[in-house]
């Protein structure tokens, strides 16, 4: 769990290769820079030479999330320095139009990058879905708090547990994905800082909190609810608490898509981290799951490029206000975009994909 000298040397080749890229270019536009054709090559040449390099820096360390890593650095570090570049030639030779282009592309990927790794990533949204059932008496409220998964417990951590508490559910589910840090001291250390945050807001329901395991847990992680009214099901098994039943799978089993769960009389709710084990259809009202993250990045129409997990992309996506997805008639499946983060290798980032808390309202019929 730490950065090795891969890492770093992965970092030298794509920032030296992406700045020879850019050298060559330069001189590219110094030698014949008075035509408008040369700047739209240009572009598409630097696309190549930022693949290139992130492909390079990406053998040295089989990481895919250091893939992702360096094309965004390409994308919104080396991206704005290149188009500035090329405007500045373009102005020079008096390419004003072609020259106001580049600057308006600059900006507008200057502003998205902005957006991207420092508003959307704590601009934590809350979202509502009302269900309704004949198997319960009373209404119930439950909280989803999923996918923490930081590496360490700041104002943004603290933030997101309190508005949990200060919505007084009488359930609280938590999908796994709680700490995940570089180095096993840190891990150690940032475990004890939730579990004295979770103390210390008093983090309990009515009806009870459990918590299942996510892919960034360390042996031993039900550690990290010791002494806390949370039970950890770190292996499948169904817990009844009169109106619910509350089924928690093992990591393993939350990503089986033929997984077998036993049908119960009351209410009956399925958690598990991945949400490949709703495509099992399981005997269940609710499904919940978290993993995905939402894709962290999201395109207009299209959606997440990347879900890591086997259901419909429109799943993945995240669960949106009263959109709640019908897996089977008369289950729904209630699907986090998560609070935190993908660490370690990945770029913290976020586009339009803001993270979530999810508050189920489930009323009897």
């Amino acid at each position: 769990m730490q950065f090795h000298s891969e890492h770093w040397a992965a970092l030298l080749v794509f920032w030296a290769t992406v700045l020879l890229s850019m050298l060559a270019l330069h001189y590219d536009f110094v030698k014949d820079g008075k035509k408008i054709g040369r700047y739209i090559f240009s572009l598409f040449y630097f696309a190549i030479g930022i693949v290139a390099a992130a492909l390079f820096g990406f053998f040295l360390t089989a990481q895919p999330f250091e893939l992702i890593n360096l094309l965004a650095m390409g994308v919104f570090i080396a991206g704005p320095m290149f188009l500035m570049m090329a405007q500045a030639a373009a102005r020079k030779n008096e390419l004003n139009k072609t020259a106001n282009t580049l600057l308006a592309m600059a900006l507008l990927v200057v502003a998205i990058s902005i957006d991207t790794f420092v508003i959307e990533p704590h601009w934590l949204e809350v979202t509502r879905v009302k269900l309704s059932s004949s198997k319960i008496t009373k209404a119930i409220k439950i909280a989803v708090l999923s996918d923490l998964q930081t590496d360490q417990i700041g104002e943004y951590e603290k933030e997101a547990v309190a508005r949990v508490m200060q919505e007084k559910p009488d359930l609280i589910l938590l999908p796994g994905d709680y700490i995940q840090c570089l180095t096993w001291p840190e891990q150690v250390k940032w475990q004890g800082e939730l579990t004295k945050l979770l103390k210390d807001t008093k983090f309990s329901a009515p009806l009870g909190v459990y918590a299942v395991q996510g892919n960034v847990e360390v042996d031993g992680w039900p550690s990290i609810f010791k002494g806390l009214p949370i039970t950890a099901m770190p292996d499948s098994k169904t817990i009844n608490t009169g109106e619910l039943a509350i089924t928690g799978l093992s990591f393993v089993d939350s990503f089986n898509q033929s997984v077998k769960v036993a049908a119960t009389k009351p209410y009956h709710i399925v958690m598990g981290h991945g949400p490949d084990f709703a495509l099992a259809k399981p005997d269940a009202d609710l499904l919940v799951a978290g993993h995905t993250h939402g894709g962290q990045v999201q395109l207009p129409i299209f959606g997440p490029p990347i879900t890591l997990c086997q259901v419909p992309r429109h799943w993945a996506q995240g669960t949106k206000e009263q959109e709640a997805v019908e897996t089977k008639p008369g289950t729904t499946l209630i699907l986090s975009r998560g609070v935190g983060m993908e660490r370690c290798y990945a770029p913290r980032m976020r586009f339009l994909c803001r993270p979530q808390l999810i508050f189920i309202e489930l009323s009897p019929n």
